[in-house]
């Protein structure tokens, strides 16, 4: 595949041909994964939680999806599909390269800074990890630059998750943050960011941005309008900005933002942020050639109506499952959540067909089920554990009144797998050390964090850090592990590198 970095232009095409519903047409199959298994079942067979015991879970079958909808209905496509909204009215619509309207929209100050030169011939050093990042940054970057534009918010902001994530939704941080913008648990409760068991809205492209762009705009007006300082507290947090500020003035020394005295971290982390926009202004100065990207949507989303599996979602609209996760990576099962909010994101271009298609669709159709017979000694709660479930979500599929099921009663099991993690979940790991290869892992039955740690000569808080685990993590067979080595040697430190801070000395990355 060609780079999208100095001088050679990428062309990224992803699932972009509709699959006809009549094809799928008593299909009980999704498309395979690449690489992955030839079959997929769409309803799966359940395992039975009593232990010795075969399994005796009886999936219920996927009703046919219809191959033509009624024409004498409304068109769904007219009331279901919506973002960006309302439709691109600005001058900049017209630009055919997405990095010119950006630049057009700068607003910062563009300092005379040691530290920015200094991180700016780190980035332009690194041309692969450029090229990886806007590669990943193409399915999102035109909703976010929409976004801070509709806000009035300087362009440069679109690059914060450059610094953030490497626009990589699926980042994990060592700190607990997720999600392409970073969000720790407290912050993504202060703004509304849902997380539970079935998503985790931090890693959701529209609401992780909408929380961002709220959390910048109240530090913006915070701190008087100093972009600089708002953009610091972002990463260290508000209060350590002002105290840092308060200091300065009882010393009575300048309170802009190289003045503070803050973790060397944020010294570090303004920087970068004008570091990547003086890049992307002048690639040429820094001997890059940036291909472009279109200045037009990736994504438009859809309502769906009620909870879908997201397999089901993926053959409707003809994309591949890895595709329809890029742009829904909140989801922690291949299942939306029951209680909404009941969108999805798909590709622009199968946004109507997908509207029409999906609007045709009942429950049964949407969500598969499987219908579970209790066996001698299984409860509620073991059936959660053995499935990876909650029993408040056994509990909201099945009406069981005061009294639980008994032996030989059916039950109904959501069909729906764990979402795998994605490789490059952990930021440090982004950039490799000459020498350094990664593999992927399959778990299999048995098989332990530790067991596959020793197997491959690693050090076990390091391959569950860039997995974005932790060491006592359980892992589920068919689990996709990502292991970082060193070719001919058994046992290694976790190496990274890090970009410096602007006294030249590695920096920590950013929670």
């Amino acid at each position: 595949m060609e780079g999208r970095v100095s001088g050679v232009t990428m062309a990224l095409k992803f699932g972009s041909a509709l699959l006809a519903l009549g094809v799928l047409a008593g299909c009980a199959s999704a498309p395979p994964k690449e690489g992955g298994p030839a079959d997929w079942p769409m309803v799966p067979a359940a395992k039975s939680a009593h232990k010795g015991s075969p399994a005796l879970a009886t999936p219920i079958p996927a009703p046919e999806i219809p191959s033509a909808l009624d024409s004498s209905l409304p068109d769904p496509a007219d009331t279901l599909v919506s973002l960006p909204v309302p439709a691109d009215a600005s001058p900049m619509a017209n630009l055919e390269n997405l990095f010119d309207r950006i630049r057009l929209g700068y607003a910062l100050p563009d300092v005379a800074d040691k530290g920015t030169a200094l991180q700016a011939r780190y980035f332009a050093g690194l041309p692969d990890y450029l090229d990886r990042t806007f590669e990943r940054a193409e399915r999102y970057l035109y909703y976010v630059v929409r976004e801070i534009e509709a806000r009035n918010m300087p362009l440069e902001l679109s690059m914060l998750p450059i610094i953030e994530s490497s626009y990589n939704p699926y980042a994990y941080s060592r700190a607990r943050a997720a999600g392409m913008w970073q969000f720790i648990a407290p912050t993504a409760t202060r703004y509304q960011v849902k997380v539970n068991w079935w998503q985790d809205g931090r890693r959701d492209i529209v609401d992780s941005t909408r929380a961002a762009l709220d959390y910048l705009s109240e530090l913006h007006t915070m701190f008087d309008g100093d972009w600089l300082k708002a953009i610091a507290a972002y990463n260290c947090g508000e209060q350590a900005v002002m105290r840092a500020v308060e200091k300065n003035r009882r010393a009575g020394k300048p309170t802009d933002f190289f003045h503070l005295k803050l973790p060397r971290e944020t010294r570090a982390y303004v920087p970068k942020l004008l570091a990547m926009s003086r890049i992307l202004a002048n690639p040429g100065a820094y001997g890059l050639d940036f291909a472009s990207i279109a200045n037009k949507p990736y994504f438009a989303q859809v309502e769906v109506g009620s909870q879908i599996d997201l397999r089901v979602a993926a053959a409707l609209v003809g994309a591949s499952e890895e595709e329809l996760h890029a742009l829904n990576p909140a989801f922690n099962r291949w299942a939306t959540d029951p209680d909404g909010p009941h969108h999805l994101l798909v590709p622009y271009a199968e946004a109507p067909a997908f509207a029409r298609a999906v609007a045709s669709l009942g429950r049964a159709e949407r969500m598969p089920l499987e219908r579970y017979t209790l066996h001698a000694g299984d409860t509620i709660s073991a059936l959660a554990q053995a499935r990876e479930l909650t029993v408040p979500t056994i509990r909201e599929l099945n009406t069981f009144g005061a009294i639980d099921p008994h032996e030989g009663d059916d039950i109904l099991l959501p069909a729906s797998k764990v979402a795998p993690l994605r490789a490059g979940l952990i930021i440090e790991g982004e950039t490799l050390l000459p020498g350094y290869t990664r593999h992927t892992v399959v778990v299999r039955r048995g098989d332990t964090l530790a067991s596959i740690a020793r197997q491959n000569g690693v050090k076990l808080r390091d391959l569950a850090r860039l997995n974005g685990l932790t060491p006592q993590s359980h892992l589920v067979t068919g689990y996709h592990l990502v292991v970082e080595v060193q070719p001919h040697r058994r046992h290694r430190r976790h190496k990274v590198i890090r970009a410096p801070t602007t006294d030249g000395s590695p920096a920590r990355r950013a929670g």
